[in-house]
């Protein structure tokens, strides 16, 4: 794995040998990780992941069988999946997000009237007919100039993750994007990445197409299955990746004999207000693409998937339900840290009972 350099985030420069990460030999319970988007947020469940795995005594790529996430929880999964600790990935937040979420607001004024930070919905669409010359637009919509610049998120991201490769990820992943060049949701996924090289990407290229959220970073261009692509934020479509999860895991049991295994799939928010509504604060996230183009799956819906695609699984669901995780996704201040910091123990000291029965069930 390398040094750790002096802030004791270590980097996965040193690539490790492929190993096709099994299913739990000792039992037939396919354990799989969900992690939802959400921008700064994302602290929430990596703050939960490192008690998980301060208490089990294990890491979280040794508990599960399967990881999938979207956006910030895709950089989390990516970071679990590819070995790395809990607790250092919960340090990304407070040692990189000045960094990612810095310098000015590159948008035109036309955009900041658009997309603002929420603001009337209809003014919005009125807006964008006026600018596209047709109703919705298409991809235009996600044409526009970006809040941050992707320089220091990448640099971010390739200060973590390195040169590693998605098929050299040693535990079973799969990270939700969308192409907007097809206006087609994307799962990339080590699977794929194995079978066929044209699906193949650097894990830093893959933690960034799943973090362009529209308006906040520009698209990730990149070239996956022999096609040239620009992705943005899984979000857009999968924000609580629940539902891709159940379907990843029907996959894998299917291709390794084991259909008709109970699934145990474990959710992690990234919190909401109490009386949010079931998009639970991906609004703000996302901008008002999601509904203009009517691409987005909310996250209550991706739970009703989940709970309902497999007959024989388990869902638990942990959620930050707390005032105080109101504010802007892309505020990486000490201030809005320790308040996410305080909000995720809170959520800890809450179901502690329940985190003892997840450890003694996904040690088995």
């Amino acid at each position: 794995m390398g040094r750790l350099p002096k802030l004791g985030f270590s980097t996965l420069d040193r690539r490790p040998p492929v190993r096709h990460h099994p299913l739990m030999s000792s039992s037939k319970l396919v354990k799989v990780l969900s992690i939802d988007g959400g921008g700064i947020r994302g602290y929430l469940p990596a703050v939960f992941l490192a008690e998980v795995e301060r208490r089990a005594a294990r890491p979280i790529s040794g508990l599960f069988d399967l990881v999938v996430g979207t956006s910030t929880g895709g950089i989390i999964g990516l970071g679990l999946a590819a070995g790395k600790s809990a607790a250092e990935l919960a340090e990304f937040y407070p040692m990189y997000g000045r960094r990612i979420f810095g310098g000015v607001d590159n948008r035109s004024e036309w955009d900041k009237r658009l997309w603002g930070s929420g603001g009337n919905i209809m003014q919005s669409v009125n807006l964008a007919a006026k600018r596209i010359g047709g109703p919705f637009g298409g991809n235009a919509l996600f044409g526009g100039n970006a809040r941050h610049t992707a320089e220091g998120l990448e640099s971010a991201l390739k200060e973590v993750f390195g040169e590693m490769k998605l098929s050299e990820v040693p535990t079973e992943l799969a990270i939700t994007t969308f192409d907007r060049l097809t206006s087609s949701p994307c799962v990339l996924s080590s699977r794929d990445a194995r079978l066929d090289s044209s699906y193949d990407l650097l894990v830093r290229e893959v933690a960034r197409a799943t973090s362009a959220a529209p308006t906040y970073f520009p698209p990730a261009k990149l070239a996956w299955a022999g096609q040239a692509r620009e992705f943005i934020d899984g979000g857009v479509w999968a924000n609580n990746p629940a539902g891709v999860a159940v379907n990843e895991s029907i996959a894998i049991t299917a291709r390794r004999g084991l259909q008709g295994s109970a699934v145990l799939l474990v959710s992690l928010g990234t919190g909401v207000i109490p009386g949010e509504s079931v998009l639970e604060g991906t609004q703000s996230w996302l901008g008002s693409a999601r509904d203009l183009i009517g691409l987005a799956t909310s996250v209550g819906a991706g739970e009703l998937l989940a709970q309902r695609a497999v007959g024989n699984a388990q869902y638990r669901r942990f959620q930050v339900v707390d005032s105080r995780v109101a504010g802007a996704m892309n505020d990486p201040s000490v201030e809005r840290l320790k308040v996410l910091r305080e909000a995720a123990d809170a959520l800890v000291a809450r179901e502690s009972a329940d985190i003892d029965a997840l450890i003694a069930d996904l040690s088995d």
